[in-house]
């Protein structure tokens, strides 16, 4: 990733988008930029003038430093899913706190542009700390065995190593799950902590990374939200599909509650497939 994008309209909800992307690129050393999307050419002028408003009110001069680009288009997600879709790019965006139902948790040009995107969309919800996570020092890859879970991993992989940051696996093992799973033909291997154990290996072999990795159990988004309560620097990397198989709706449950509760950003992907 060579420039960072943060996509913001006019709510505070994007304001989380913005401190994401901030420290990202001024870890990486790379420019940062913010785009909006507007329907009618004649909004073009007036959201330009509000975002470089809003930024001076909370940047003051770095605000000087940002450009921001407003693109006509009918389809805000069509349009921002093509700009996450570009290799040199990493697109940032907030996702809202509403609830229940998970197009609305993340909102739905937010749900729209992960739905479309073929790399991963970087977002941070509600409960996103910046404070706690200014860096990226380590990259946590979410997998449960699935092939669509690991459908992540070689997006992980150039993450790490774009920011210099430690690769780590992390499973959780849901007894109830994985018996459902076995019942429909799923790998019984994904029991065991051999499954993490290989796949690290395996990462080594085909990508030359070290990856370490941690098994837990029980509810999968309740012990992944448990394990970062206490984390620092993180970015969590999951696809939005696995074993769970929820594919109606852009998040699966695990991937939509994760990113409602969790306090780091999380780098999310819908695996084509």
């Amino acid at each position: 990733m060579q420039t960072f994008y943060v996509a913001m309209d006019e709510t505070d909800d994007s304001l989380r988008g913005l401190a994401l992307g901030r420290r990202l690129a001024a870890q990486r050393g790379t420019p940062l930029e913010i785009v909006s999307v507007v329907a009618d050419g004649a909004q073009a002028d007036r959201r330009r003038e509000a975002l470089t408003s809003r930024l001076g009110r909370e940047l003051g001069a770095e605000a000087d430093n940002i450009a921001i680009g407003v693109v006509v288009d009918d389809s805000a997600k069509d349009a921002l899913a093509k700009l996450a879709d570009r290799e040199e790019v990493g697109l940032c965006m907030g996702a809202h706190g509403r609830r229940p139902v998970p197009e609305m948790l993340i909102g739905s040009v937010t749900a729209g542009v992960v739905r479309r995107a073929s790399r991963p969309v970087l977002l941070c919800g509600p409960r996103y700390a910046p404070e706690r996570h200014a860096r990226v020092e380590v990259v946590m890859a979410c997998v449960d065995g699935s092939a669509l879970s690991e459908a992540i991993l070689p997006h992980a992989v150039a993450l790490a190593e774009g920011f210099g940051a430690r690769l780590q696996l992390l499973q959780v093992i849901d007894a109830s799950a994985m018996a459902a799973a076995a019942g429909e033909g799923g790998s019984g291997d994904v029991m065991e902590s051999g499954y993490v154990h290989g796949l690290a290996r395996r990462l080594e072999r085909e990508h030359h990374i070290d990856a370490d990795w941690e098994v837990l159990h029980g509810d999968p988004a309740d012990a992944i939200v448990s394990y970062l309560a206490d984390s620092r620097d993180v970015l969590l990397a999951m696809t939005t599909h696995g074993r769970s198989g929820l594919s109606q709706v852009v998040a699966g449950s695990v991937s939509h509650e994760v990113l409602h509760e969790a306090c780091c950003p999380v780098a999310v992907l819908r695996p084509k497939g």
